[in-house]
């Protein structure tokens, strides 16, 4: 039999590897929503179809630069009340 060939593919990255950056010049879109205090799907909804400064629309989400979070934040305004949750109906017994 002969020997089995090396894999070609590159070794997996380790955890530290994988971490963010502390240096990066943006955030994402779970970060601006946790420092400004509101809930990230509402950012979201909010965000789309503005355009606000520091933001840039990509194709893989939004890019918003660190140093516009509290102008973001001035415009956005405070967090919109959470809704609450729709009420089930028991079911019907028969």
């Amino acid at each position: 039999m002969p020997p089995q060939k090396a894999s070609k593919s590159q070794p997996k990255a380790d955890a530290s590897e994988k971490a963010k950056g502390k240096d990066r010049e943006w955030v994402t879109t779970a970060e601006l929503a946790t420092k400004i205090g509101w809930r990230q799907h509402a950012l979201r909804d909010a965000l789309r179809g503005k355009d606000l400064p520091g933001i840039r629309r990509t194709s893989f989400g939004y890019h918003i630069a660190t140093a516009s979070i509290d102008e973001i934040a001035k415009v956005l305004g405070p967090a919109p009340a959470k809704p609450n949750a729709p009420r089930r109906t028991p079911p019907r017994l028969n």
